[in-house]
């Protein structure tokens, strides 16, 4: 087997291994357009800030996001955006959409 292939093969299986969460998938999804601050993203997926802030570590350290600090507050942006390929990018909006839905009910 062509040692390339091999190596596309590996990463796309990382990439399965991290996506095998459903929280790490909607927080692809959050970020496919924009960056985000940890409280924010915290906030869109209704989990606490350390669940989330775990999260984040896991695709960060596996290079699929980046961040920056400003002051105390830290964003978090997609480094690799080949992990937005083979996604639905209305998935972002429809997202958003179903939270505003979900939001508006609960007024």
């Amino acid at each position: 087997m062509e040692a390339r292939l091999l190596e596309k093969a590996q990463k796309q299986a990382e990439y399965c291994r991290v996506f095998s969460n459903a929280k790490r998938v909607l927080i692809l999804w959050l970020l496919g357009t924009e960056e985000m601050s940890v409280s924010d993203i915290a906030s869109a997926l209704d989990a606490s800030l350390q669940n989330t802030s775990q999260h984040l570590r896991v695709m960060k350290d596996r290079d699929i996001l980046s961040s920056r600090r400003d002051g105390q507050v830290k964003y978090y942006r997609v480094e690799k955006g080949e992990c937005l390929i083979n996604l639905n990018p209305i998935s972002v909006q429809t997202l958003q959409k179903e939270r505003k839905k979900i939001t508006e009910t609960e007024i």
